[in-house]
């Protein structure tokens, strides 16, 4: 069966295949065509034209795979295909096989190693040939049972899913050096000791690798270790996930792209609504979008503004995996995870937007309820978002923490936030929320840096005194009391 190529698959094919080890053209083409067998194609896509090269469908898979491809496509045409159908879809899968690899080729910089890694990475794991379907990533590991923690040495322990207990969420304030940063490590190594796992996003570099700081770095090490936290320091290193995907929905993809374009704008003060439109827009023409596709389909549409020098940025920092490449949010949560954000520098907008983005995307696709069980709610994985503050002004727009802060544990996601400042906790605007007040456990270093008007709404009481260094307010499940927090590099979560 013969059919004809676009111009643009024989230019890719003429000139990647020899650079990429393949014997022949016809194994570049093979690739691609059962790339496209496990993704499938979009109903839209057609190939831009037909003045490439005449070729056999024998000579693109040899005799051994040619039932194989037709079983293939039968497959995913839900029927028997007749000669004239099978001619089509089999055009219509090389094609768009070989611009999704044509796609790959250019996120990897034209660079052979990085290009054969990507390819191998996808198909190893994320489609089967020819059967087209994406296995089954295995579901998150969910606890099940009561877990306490420790907060201050002579205090009642706080139970985070138990009986009685309404949202999960802390929050922790404290100026530089008085334990609050110590404080959270030990709690979240105590989770670690009860199997249940975080995301820790480091806004300040916590747990960065100081040569200088000996005892840091011993800290440092200890954490990781007990934990099994995977360590990631961005801008250095990327994260293996997406955060922009489609809806196969047309009208639920239009809100989709509206959702992610007003996400931007709510972290880039400096957009307007023509903008943030501009970005909807590129955003619904994409089939697949990521940053790098998202970038490309702006500049095609003539932006040149603030707009696409925000999403340009995202895309040149590397922080994100390809829409080819990314893994299932399942599946990067499968081990704790530490985030380092440091290398941002003084750059908080492109910090906080990214913090966003992230959690814009868990939100998303893994909200789905736990039921309780025996009074306990079952929980997946602890999010703390350190230095907080970044990301709480934009909450009269956005309101992903207090989407978290509310509904985050019946997800399996309790929420816990850090800041410097016990105030930055109140929020107002339409997603107006008191996260001290709403918070089943708050712990506060620094309780003289508040008027009493801010104390009573913070902690539920004042506090005159002056501090001990590591020396805290508790305010549990609405009671008040004071003593010395729980600190890792003594306490190391035991």
């Amino acid at each position: 069966m013969k059919f004809n190529t676009s111009s643009e698959t024989r230019e890719f094919i003429e000139n990647v295949f020899p650079r990429v080890g393949a014997r022949n053209q016809a194994i570049l083409g093979r690739a691609g065509l059962f790339l496209a067998l496990g993704q499938g194609v979009p109903a839209a896509f057609k190939p831009k034209d037909a003045k490439g090269v005449t070729l056999n469908d024998e000579t693109v898979l040899g005799d051994e795979l040619r039932d194989t491809a037709r079983a293939a496509l039968n497959h995913r045409a839900g029927r028997t295909l007749d000669e004239s159908a099978y001619r089509q879809e089999f055009q219509r899968h090389f094609e768009y096989g070989c611009h999704l690899l044509g796609q790959m080729w250019t996120e990897a910089g034209n660079d052979q190693a990085r290009f054969v890694s990507a390819l191998i990475k996808l198909t190893s794991g994320d489609f089967a040939l020819g059967g087209g379907q994406k296995p089954a990533v295995a579901a998150m590991p969910v606890v099940e049972s009561e877990i306490k923690l420790k907060v201050l040495a002579d205090a009642p322990e706080w139970s985070v899913n138990g009986p009685g207990t309404n949202n999960g969420l802390l929050v922790i304030s404290g100026q530089p050096g008085s334990g609050k940063s110590q404080l959270a490590l030990d709690l979240l190594a105590q989770l670690a000791n009860v199997g249940v796992r975080f995301v820790f996003f480091d806004m300040k570099g916590e747990l960065e690798d100081d040569p200088q700081n000996q005892q840091q770095k011993k800290n440092r090490s200890r954490f990781l270790e007990q934990t099994g936290a995977h360590y990631v320091r961005l801008i250095q290193q990327d994260l293996p996930i997406n955060p922009l995907y489609r809806d196969p929905n047309p009208t639920r993809n239009a809100q989709v792209a509206y959702e992610i374009a007003s996400l931007i704008r709510c972290f880039a003060p400096q957009l307007g609504a023509k903008q943030e439109r501009n970005i909807s827009e590129a955003y619904q023409r994409l089939n697949a979008p990521d940053f790098t596709s998202l970038v490309a389909e702006m500049e095609n549409g003539g932006a040149n503004g603030v707009d696409l020098s925000i999403v340009k940025k995202i895309e040149s920092l590397n922080l994100f995996a390809s829409a080819h490449t990314a893994v299932p949010p399942e599946e990067w949560l499968r081990t704790s995870m530490v985030v380092d954000f440091k290398e941002f520098g003084m750059d908080t907008d492109t910090k906080a937007l990214a913090v966003a983005l992230i959690l814009n995307f868990l939100i998303k696709k893994l909200n789905q309820q736990l039921g309780v069980k025996n009074d306990i709610q079952p929980i997946k994985m602890v999010l703390f978002v350190d230095e907080a503050h970044l990301l709480l002004p934009k909450e009269n727009k956005a309101g992903l923490l207090s989407s978290l802060a509310r509904q985050g544990r019946s997800w399996g996601f309790p929420v816990w936030l850090a800041s410097q400042d016990a105030d930055k906790f109140l929020t107002t605007g339409a997603n107006e929320t008191n996260f001290a007040e709403l918070a089943e456990c708050g712990v506060h270093f620094s309780p003289q840096s508040l008027r009493d008007s801010d104390q009573k709404l913070i902690m539920g009481g004042t506090i005159h005194q002056k501090f001990k260094k590591t020396e805290a307010a508790l305010r549990l499940q609405g009671k008040l009391c004071t003593g010395m927090a729980r600190q890792f590099w003594k306490d190391q979560g035991k």
